[in-house]
C-alpha cells in the first residue's frame, strides 16, 4: 500500500508539471497550503477524493494519478477548459476618441468603445508513453520508483541537507535526457538502474550510514558482497575473510571489518 501511494505521489508530480503549475502555484489554485501538497506529492499522505476533484478541475488526469494509465481524453480536457474560461471571462474595456489608441480614458460623446479579450490560450502536449516498446515496462517503473526512495530514505539518514525526492527524480531524468521517468527509453533502463545504485552506494559509505540504521546497512552490505561474488569469486571470498579476519561468515564481521570486506569486493569486481 505504501509503495501505491509513492507511485500516485510521483504521478501527481509529472500531472502538475505537465499542466505548467509550481507547486506553490499549485497549492493556492487548490486552496490549500503547500506543506499540504508536500505531503500528497511525498506520499506522507493519502491523496482524497476532494483534493482529486479540485484538481481534476485544473486539468489533472485523475485516472493517470490512481492508476498510472492515462485517460483517453486527456487531450482535450485543457481545451475544454479553455473554452469553458472564455465564456465567463470578463472583458477588459479600453476607449479612445479616434478608435485607434490604446489609452484608457473616460469616453467622450462620439467616442469609441472597444471590447477586449485577452484569454491566454495554453495548449500542453505530452509524449505518449509505450511500455515495453519504446519506454521502460511497468515492472522497471516499478523497480526505479523502489530505488529512488532508498535514495531518498538514505540521504535523510545520512546527509544534513538531504536531496528531496524531486531532486532525486529530476536528477534521475536529466541523466537519462527525458523530461520525466515514464519516458526514460527501454535501453536506457540499466543505464538508470545504474545511476541509483551508484548513488545508493556513495550514500552506504557514508559514516552515518552504519550508526542510524545499523540493521538496514548491513543488511545492504550483505547483498551487494553475496551478488558480487557469487559464483567464480564464491571462492576467493571465504578465503579472504579467512585470511584476514579468521571467519567464514559475514555476519560474524564488526561493522569495520564489514566494510573493508565491501570495499575489497568493489575493487576485485572493478579489476576483473
Amino acid at each position: 500500500m505504501e509503495i501505491l501511494r509513492v507511485e500516485m505521489a510521483g504521478r501527481l508530480i509529472e500531472e502538475r508539471t505537465r499542466l505548467g503549475y509550481s507547486q506553490v502555484t499549485f497549492a493556492n489554485q487548490l486552496d490549500m497550503t503547500r506543506e499540504g501538497l508536500r505531503l500528497y506529492e511525498t506520499g506522507q499522505r493519502g491523496i482524497g477524493g476532494e483534493f482529486l476533484a479540485k484538481a481534476a478541475m485544473l486539468g489533472l488526469d485523475v485516472q493517470y494519478v490512481l492508476t498510472g494509465v492515462e485517460s483517453p481524453n486527456r487531450a482535450e480536457i485543457p481545451q475544454k477548459l479553455q473554452d469553458k474560461a472564455l465564456n465567463i471571462q470578463t472583458p477588459i474595456i479600453t476607449v479612445s476618441p479616434e478608435g485607434t489608441a490604446n489609452v484608457v480614458h473616460v469616453a467622450q460623446t462620439g467616442a469609441t468603445v472597444n471590447f477586449y479579450n485577452n484569454q491566454k490560450h495554453v495548449v500542453n502536449t505530452k509524449a505518449e508513453v509505450k511500455p515495453g516498446i519504446e519506454h521502460i515496462t511497468e515492472a522497471q517503473a516499478a523497480k526505479l520508483t523502489e530505488l529512488v526512495e532508498n535514495v531518498v530514505n538514505l540521504e535523510g539518514r545520512v546527509r544534513k541537507k538531504p536531496a528531496s525526492r524531486q531532486s532525486v527524480w529530476g536528477k534521475l531524468n536529466r541523466h537519462c535526457g527525458v523530461t520525466r521517468y515514464r519516458l526514460i527509453p527501454l535501453e536506457l533502463y540499466e543505464k538508470a538502474e545504474k545511476f541509483l545504485r551508484q548513488w545508493i552506494g556513495r550514500l552506504n559509505s557514508q559514516p552515518m550510514a552504519s550508526i542510524s540504521d545499523n540493521n538496514t546497512w548491513r543488511k545492504n552490505r550483505y547483498a551487494y558482497i553475496k551478488l558480487k561474488t557469487n559464483g567464480e569469486l564464491e571462492d576467493w571470498r571465504q578465503k579472504y575473510l579467512w585470511k584476514n579476519f579468521q571467519v567464514d561468515s559475514l555476519t560474524a564481521l564488526s561493522d569495520d571489518d564489514l566494510d573493508k570486506v565491501y570495499r575489497a569486493v568493489t575493487t576485485k569486481v572493478r579489476r576483473k
